[in-house]
C-alpha cells in the first residue's frame, strides 16, 4: 500500500464525519422543524387578532355607554332649554366620554342645541338649526331606543373624516361624533412593537381608524378585498394579501352590532422571520460546526507536519553547528525526548567550541544592536512623514466639507422654503377635491336608486364650495410660484429717464398713504428737494414700496402704534442716499446677516415667501448700481440704507426689476 501523508489521511477522515452528519440533520429541520415553526406564528397571529378585537371593543364600549347616560340625563331634565342645555351637553363632553362633539336635535331634526370643546364654541352659531331630518343615522335613532352608528364622514366641527353615534333621548335625539384620538391611542398601545398594524374599518371597507398613522393623512379602502366581501369564509382564519406592494398576513374580526371589522396585520415577511431566522441560524450552526471539525482537521494535520518538519530542520540545524539552539517543548512527549537527544549530541560538541562561539555571540549583537538602532530611527521618520502626509490629506478633506455643506445648507433653505410654502394650498385643493368626488360618487349612487331635488342641491352646494376652496388655494400657490420666479423675471421692461426723487418719494406716499387711514400706523416722508437722477424710477419706487411694506409686516406685528419715515438726502456730488426707518420690534443678531438670502423669511406659513429683500438687494445693487445697508437692534427699531448713483449704470436692467415682490422677507 502506498504510504500517504498525515496531513491529507486525518482530512479525510474528519470530512467523511462532517458529510454524515450534516445528512442526518438536514432533513429533520427541512421537515419538521420550519413547518411546526410556521404552524406556530400562524396561531399567534390570530390569538393576538383576537385580542386586540377584545380591547377595540371595550375602547368602543365607553362611548356607548356615555351617550346612554347622557340620553338618560336629558330625559330626567325635559323642561331645560337654550344655555343650560348647552352647558349640559359642554359639561358631559369635558368628561371622559370618548366623543369630540354634541348634537341635540328637537324632535322635527333640527339642531336645538350643541356641545363643542372650549377651541371649537364659537361654531356652535352656525350648527344650531341645522337640519338632520333628512338623515338616515336621525330617523334610525328617532325610531329605536337603541345607539346606532354611522361610517365615516366629514366632521362640520374640525374638518377630519369621524363617524357617529346616535340615541334617542325622550322626545329628543343626541347625536355624538367620536373622538378618534383616544381610540387610535388604543390602537397603537395594543400594537406597540414591531411592525403589527391594527385598522378599523367601517362596514364598506374604509378606515376608520389605523394605529400607524394618523387618519387625515391617507383613507384605506378594504371594500375590494376578499375577506372584507365574503367574511364569514375567514374567521379564525390566517390571511395572505398584498398590501402597499408587498405580502401580507393577518387577520380580520367583526365588531359585534357596529358591522365594523378590525383587521390586524404585518409583513409576511417580518412575520416569518422567526422561522428563517431559526432554520439559517441552525444550517449556519451546522455549517459552521462542519467547518470548524474540517478547519480543525486541517489545523491538526498542518500541527503534526510542521511539528515533524520543525523538529527535523532543528537536528539539521545543530548538525550544521548550531549547538545553541534550544527545542522548545511542543504538546507530544515522543517529539520532545527525540529533540532532547539531538541537544545532548549538540552540546557535546559545543564545548569544544565555546571560546569562538561566544566570541562569535558578541560580534553579532553588535551588528544586530547596530542595525536595530538604524532600523528605528529609520521608522521613526517614516512614521513622522506618514502623520504629516495624513494631517494635510484631513485639512483639505475638511476644506473641502465645509464647502460642500455651506451649498448644501443653503439649497435645503432653498427647498424647505417652496416645499412648506406650497404643501399647505396643494394639501387644502387635494383635500376639497377628494370631497367632491366623494359626493360625486354619492351623487351617482343616489340616481341610481331614485334622486331628490334636496339631494341634488346639497350636491351643487357641495360642489360650489369645493370649487372655491380649490380656486382659492389653487391661485395661492400660483402666486407662490410667480413670486419665485421672480428672481430671474427679465429686466428688459424697465423704463430710464430723468426725475426729480423728491416727486417720486411723494407720489409713493401717496398710493401708500390710504393703506395707512385704517391702520394705527403713520408714514413720513423727508426728502431734500432738487435731487434729480438719470435712472429707472419703476425699479426704485418698487424697492421703496417693499422696505415700507417689510417693516409694516415684520417691525410693527402685534403692536398698535409706530411709524415708517423715508428720508432722502445728496450724498456727495455723485450719489444720494435714502433711509426707511422703523421704530419697531427690530432685528436680531442672528437674523440681520441673513435677511438677504433667498427664501429666508421669519414668517413661513403665515404669507413670507423670503423673497422680497433678496429682490431689493438685486435690484438695488445690478440695476440701480447703488447698495443697500441696514442697522437694527431688537427693540431699537430698523433703519435700512439705500445709496444709489445720480446717473445709473448703462447696460440692460437686473431680472426681477419690474415686478418686486411686495410681501417682505
Amino acid at each position: 500500500m502506498k504510504p500517504q501523508p498525515l496531513a491529507r489521511s486525518l482530512f479525510v477522515r474528519y470530512l467523511l464525519v462532517a458529510i454524515v452528519t450534516f445528512a442526518l440533520v438536514y432533513p429533520m429541520i427541512v421537515g419538521w422543524l420550519i413547518p411546526q415553526v410556521s404552524r406556530e406564528i400562524e396561531q399567534r397571529q390570530i390569538q393576538l387578532g383576537q385580542a386586540i378585537v377584545g380591547q377595540v371593543q371595550a375602547q368602543l364600549a365607553g362611548p356607548a355607554f356615555a351617550l346612554e347616560g347622557i340620553s338618560r340625563a336629558l330625559e330626567a331634565k325635559p323642561a331645560l332649554a337654550g344655555d343650560a342645555l348647552e352647558a349640559l351637553l359642554d359639561g358631559f363632553l369635558a368628561q371622559a366620554g370618548g366623543f369630540s362633539s354634541l348634537y341635540l336635535l328637537d324632535p322635527a331634526g333640527r339642531v336645538m342645541a350643541v356641545g363643542l370643546p372650549p377651541a371649537r364654541r364659537e361654531l356652535r352659531a352656525d350648527l344650531l338649526g341645522l337640519d338632520f331630518s333628512r338623515h338616515p343615522l336621525w330617523r334610525i335613532a328617532h325610531e329605536s331606543a337603541s345607539t346606532h352608528w354611522t361610517d365615516r364622514f366629514l366632521s362640520a366641527v374640525d374638518g377630519g373624516f369621524t363617524v357617529a353615534a346616535a340615541r334617542a333621548a325622550g322626545a329628543w335625539t343626541l347625536i355624538g361624533e367620536l373622538a378618534f384620538d383616544p381610540l387610535v391611542g388604543r390602537l397603537k398601545a395594543v400594537s406597540a412593537g414591531g411592525d403589527l398594524r391594527t385598522l378599523l374599518l367601517d362596514r364598506r371597507g374604509r378606515t376608520l381608524a389605523d394605529s400607524q398613522r394618523e387618519l387625515p393623512e391617507r383613507l384605506e379602502d378594504f371594500g375590494n378585498y376578499e375577506f372584507m366581501r365574503a367574511p364569514q369564509r375567514f374567521v379564525d382564519q390566517v390571511l395572505r394579501f398584498d398590501f402597499e406592494g408587498q405580502p401580507m398576513l393577518g387577520m380580520v374580526a367583526q365588531v359585534p352590532e357596529l358591522g365594523w371589522r378590525v383587521l390586524v396585520m404585518r409583513s409576511a415577511v417580518s412575520a416569518y422571520r422567526p422561522v428563517r431566522t431559526a432554520s439559517l441560524i441552525l444550517l449556519g450552526g451546522l455549517a459552521v460546526a462542519v467547518g470548524i471539525g474540517l478547519f480543525g482537521a486541517a489545523l491538526q494535520a498542518r500541527y503534526f507536519a510542521r511539528m515533524f518538519a520543525r523538529l527535523s530542520a532543528f537536528a539539521g540545524e545543530v548538525g550544521r553547528g548550531h549547538y545553541e539552539l534550544v527545542w522548545t517543548p511542543a504538546r507530544i512527549r515522543e517529539v520532545n525526548a527525540l529533540a532532547a537527544a539531538v541537544e545532548r549530541m549538540g552540546r557535546t560538541v559545543q564545548g569544544r567550541e565555546a571560546a569562538l562561539a561566544h566570541s562569535e555571540a558578541r560580534l553579532r549583537e553588535l551588528n544586530e544592536t547596530l542595525e536595530q538602532r538604524v532600523a528605528e530611527r529609520t521608522a521613526a521618520l517614516e512614521r513622522s512623514n506618514r502623520e504629516l502626509a495624513d494631517a494635510l490629506a484631513h485639512l483639505r478633506l475638511a476644506q473641502d466639507e465645509l464647502l460642500r455643506t455651506e451649498r448644501l445648507a443653503a439649497l435645503g433653505a432653498l427647498v424647505a422654503g417652496v416645499a412648506h410654502e406650497l404643501s399647505t394650498p396643494l394639501g387644502n385643493s387635494l383635500m376639497a377635491a377628494n370631497t367632491v368626488g366623494d359626493r360625486t360618487r354619492a351623487l351617482k349612487r343616489d340616481l341610481q336608486t331614485g334622486l331628490k331635488r334636496s339631494t341634488l342641491d346639497q350636491y351643487l352646494a357641495d360642489t360650489e364650495a369645493g370649487a372655491a376652496i380649490i380656486e382659492r388655494n389653487l391661485q395661492r400657490a400660483a402666486d407662490l410660484v410667480a413670486s419665485f420666479r421672480q428672481v430671474a423675471v427679465d429686466r428688459a421692461s424697465s423704463q430710464r429717464r430723468r426725475f426729480a426723487l423728491d416727486e417720486v418719494v411723494d407720489e409713493l406716499a401717496l398710493t401708500l398713504r390710504p393703506s395707512f387711514k385704517r391702520q394705527p400706523w403713520k408714514l413720513e416722508t423727508d426728502v431734500a428737494p432738487g435731487l434729480e437722477l438719470d435712472s429707472y424710477p419703476g425699479p426704485l419706487g418698487q424697492v421703496l414700496t417693499n422696505l415700507v411694506n417689510n417693516a409694516i409686516v415684520h417691525g410693527f406685528a402685534g403692536r398698535d402704534h409706530g411709524t415708517v419715515t423715508v428720508r432722502g438726502r445728496a450724498d456727495g456730488a455723485d450719489a444720494v442716499l435714502l433711509e426707511v426707518t422703523d421704530d419697531g420690534c427690530g432685528i436680531s443678531a442672528e437674523h440681520l446677516r441673513r435677511i438677504f438670502d433667498p427664501f429666508f423669511t421669519t414668517r413661513l406659513g403665515q404669507g413670507g415667501s423670503g423673497l422680497g429683500l433678496h429682490i431689493v438687494h438685486n435690484v438695488v445693487s445690478d440695476l440701480l448700481g447703488g447698495t443697500v445697508e441696514v442697522d437694527s437692534r431688537p427693540g431699537e427699531g430698523t433703519r435700512m440704507r439705500v445709496r444709489i448713483p445720480r446717473r445709473a449704470p448703462d447696460g440692460p436692467p437686473s431680472a426681477g426689476a419690474d415686478t418686486l415682490d411686495q410681501r417682505g422677507g
